[in-house]
């Protein structure tokens, strides 16, 4: 009996400070809806989670337009060695390839110059514009944004509330302004780094030039590179001036039920809400334990 007496405080308090936690946490989501009793409403209702769900939505919005989706990090996506690479040695081996075959067709002679010249731009730019074109810029947005995204967001408050179907809803509008600005300003940016390319190999002689085409490949990865980053910088840019990401965001999870962001969130934070929770019980165990020892 004695024993109980002494062991009956702390388990009190563990007591009273696990349930006074569960109910702090469960009161983040409920009640749902604000309850009223004669016309006045209950103080902390609805929950924490339902009441700011508008705040909660743009604050989620803002952070992610701001910190998440900006253009440093998908310029940065965009041109990771293994992506950029085989960008760049797609674009230079139709480049060579076209020189190669023009200037062993064309039955190359000085009073065809400059009519080649003009031809090889021509052709090698719509070559390499075409090229681009058919590059699967959703699939792209798809792998290396979302996944960017998810990366950074990975067991945050914030990645509770960002799903799969929010994130999808990025792809479209950014892999059109990424097809419209390649078809609308890629093919000026080729062009004019085809016509430099064209006029140094042609400054070679004749005999020289079919040679020249192998040694100058590695300088045309160069230049293609140096442009690829320049139309990666400046179309992302364009893009995200377009595209109001903080409200696409803000939009998407304030349309969510609260049924929805409570699943959201408990799958992110359980493990964490838990603790609280038996923190409580631990805190209220060790005051007990005080109050027999006062």
């Amino acid at each position: 009996m004695h024993i109980l007496k002494i062991i009956s405080g702390p388990l009190i308090g563990a007591l009273i400070g696990y349930f006074t936690n569960y109910i702090a946490v469960k009161m983040l989501f409920f009640p749902k809806k604000e309850v009223r009793i004669f016309g006045k409403r209950l103080p902390f209702t609805p929950g924490a989670i339902p009441k700011g769900r508008k705040r909660l939505a743009k604050k989620a919005g803002s952070v992610i337009a701001n910190q998440l989706i900006t253009k440093e990090a998908i310029v940065s996506r965009m041109t990771e060695p293994e992506f950029e690479n085989a960008m760049v040695n797609r674009i230079a081996s139709l480049f060579t390839q076209s020189i190669e075959k023009m200037v062993a067709n064309a039955g190359y002679s000085e009073a065809k110059t400059a009519q080649m010249k003009e031809k090889m731009t021509v052709s090698m730019t719509a070559s390499i514009a075409d090229s681009i074109k058919d590059i699967d810029f959703e699939q792209l947005v798809r792998d290396k944004g979302i996944v960017m995204i998810k990366q950074k967001l990975a067991g945050s408050l914030i990645g509770a509330f960002v799903t799969d179907g929010m994130l999808n809803n990025f792809v479209e509008p950014i892999a059109a302004s990424l097809r419209d600005y390649v078809e609308t300003d890629g093919r000026d940016l080729v062009q004019e780094q085809v016509a430099i390319k064209v006029e140094h190999l042609f400054s070679h002689s004749p005999e020289s030039l079919l040679k020249r085409v192998d040694i100058e490949h590695e300088q045309i990865q160069r230049v293609i590179k140096n442009k690829y980053r320049t139309l990666a910088e400046e179309g992302v840019e364009r893009i995200l001036n377009r595209i109001n990401v903080s409200d696409i965001v803000a939009d998407a999870i304030d349309a969510m039920s609260i049924d929805e962001l409570e699943e959201m969130v408990l799958s992110v934070m359980k493990k964490e809400f838990d603790m609280i929770i038996n923190l409580g019980a631990f805190i209220g165990f060790v005051l007990g334990l005080l109050n027999l020892v006062i």
